[in-house]
């Protein structure tokens, strides 16, 4: 007898963590204490634990349930140990979502799946003691077991997608029903060297510099006409038949810390292999009609052309997941674009896969509101111009989620300072346009706390001069400009 009020007692305490995980999302608390903030950094390390021991639990309950473990002791360690760490690793979650450092419709799924997830861990525990006390309870026990590890996948799904992206997991899921994206890949006997084996080099380490949009130093790498041609510095990218005067082979060799480098410092660099292939290339005259086939005759590139095969296999395959992914981005943007009456554009003054956020004029109302709704695309927006728009200091907050934005333009804007702050989470933000906006003196003085700012337009400002000319001297590398300043 005492047994089974033991076991009643267990459930009861299991209970009251599930009803509470529940009303997490109706609670909308205030200023969380920092102490409470910085425990909510630890819920990406806590967060494994349960994942694995309720993993363990449906594990070793199947076991048992084939009559391979007798007791279930096992199972019921598991169960409380996954409950624990469930409900430290849901509270340190709730900290951090509370903090309002991340946001937007996918973290509120992942917040919702979270409450669910834990809500079903303690209901399982509760109904392994249920099922102890009353064995006709053990199908609804193993099904909210069946339910949590569900929960659980649902779960960490959506919390890595936003740590890694939307389709973190599912990445490489067209490729299972399209196939590859390489079906066009010429057999080995008619590759050529610079179509099949040189152009995947350069899309994966030098294209996104010198391409048809964006050409660095003047110089594109799109065709061999573009290499011949060369770049700003008057030198040919390539010469036909030597290498030590093609300027694309001489910065390919340059030291990694010279100036000249390519590619330059942070990106990967191309392996001795695959310079020494471009060495070969140019100097047997940087033919595009040069087959593999006849490239393997020379002295040392068939060991070269062998080693690299599985290279170019991978570069390709991840220039072809890069376009697909660029193509679904924007359609996504376009819609969400029109659904905003907004103009969102591919930036291609930008390296990379990045965006331009600008105001269509007339402008259509555009407030904080709206602005909440970019909030899953932040990081793919390197420009964006709100002039006229209804976003006041407090849209700032989400501005400043905009990690790889550039350009700002507020001009025109009800703007009064007091959210410039916000904009110090903007490590590379040069150019910030706030022409006829209430900027005073005080909010001026912050904004010699942006790190990366170049330069900034104050025409039309209540900002005095006295405060402008103490900023040029405590900041000369910050040009700050009296006129109304650029739009795009």
């Amino acid at each position: 007898m005492k047994g089974k009020y033991r076991q009643g007692a267990i459930i009861i305490v299991l209970l009251i963590p599930a009803i509470t995980i529940l009303a997490l999302p109706f609670y909308h608390p205030g200023e969380m204490p920092l102490f409470l903030l910085m425990l909510g950094r630890f819920h990406p390390i806590i967060l494994h634990f349960p994942i694995v021991l309720i993993l363990m639990a449906l594990a070793f309950e199947i076991v048992r349930r084939n009559g391979w473990l007798r007791s279930g002791n096992v199972v019921m360690v598991l169960l409380l140990a996954a409950a624990l760490s469930t409900l430290a690793s849901v509270m340190a979650g709730f900290f951090l979502f509370a903090s309002g450092e991340y946001s937007g419709e996918l973290m509120d799924r992942h917040f919702l799946a979270g409450v669910i997830t834990g809500a079903a861990i303690f209901l399982t525990g509760a109904l392994f003691f249920v099922y102890r006390m009353t064995s006709r309870f053990y199908f609804l026990y193993f099904f909210f077991l069946i339910l949590s590890n569900v929960a659980v996948a649902w779960a960490g799904h959506l919390g890595g997608s936003i740590t890694h992206g939307r389709d973190y997991l599912t990445e490489y899921l067209p490729f299972l029903f399209k196939g590859s994206g390489m079906d066009d890949v010429r057999p080995e006997h008619e590759m050529l060297i610079y179509a099949d084996m040189l152009t995947p080099v350069f899309e994966a380490k030098c294209l996104s510099c010198h391409n048809e949009a964006r050409a660095k130093g003047e110089l594109r790498m799109t065709s061999v006409p573009d290499l011949l041609k060369g770049g700003e510095s008057g030198r040919p990218g390539l010469t036909s038949g030597d290498p030590e005067k093609s300027e694309m082979y001489i910065r390919v060799v340059l030291p990694e810390d010279h100036e000249d480098h390519m590619p330059p410092e942070g990106k990967t660099p191309l392996t001795e292999k695959e310079i020494a292939l471009l060495r070969y290339w140019i100097a047997s005259g940087a033919s595009e009609e040069l087959k593999v086939t006849e490239a393997r005759t020379a002295e040392g590139i068939d060991t070269i052309i062998t080693a690299l095969l599985p290279d170019l296999a991978r570069y390709r395959r991840k220039s072809v997941i890069a376009k697909m992914k660029a193509h679904a981005l924007e359609r996504e943007l376009a819609e969400l674009a029109s659904k905003l009456g907004v103009s969102i554009q591919p930036d291609r003054n930008a390296e990379g896969n990045y965006f331009t956020l600008a105001m269509k004029f007339p402008p259509a109302p555009f407030t904080n509101d709206q602005f909440r709704e970019l909030a899953p695309y932040s990081e793919v927006f390197s420009g964006a111009s709100l002039v006229a728009s209804g976003i006041d200091d407090a849209g700032l907050y989400y501005v400043s989620h905009m990690v790889n934005l550039k350009e700002l333009y507020l001009q025109k804007t009800g703007l009064d300072g007091s959210g410039l702050v916000y904009l110090q989470d903007l490590p590379n933000l040069e150019m910030l346009n706030l022409s006829f906006t209430k900027i005073d003196d005080k909010a001026a003085l912050d904004l010699l706390k942006i790190p990366g700012l170049k330069t900034v337009y104050l025409f039309g400002t209540p900002t005095s001069n006295e405060v402008i000319e103490a900023m040029r001297k405590y900041r000369p590398d910050l040009s700050i400009l009296l006129e109304e300043g650029p739009y795009f």
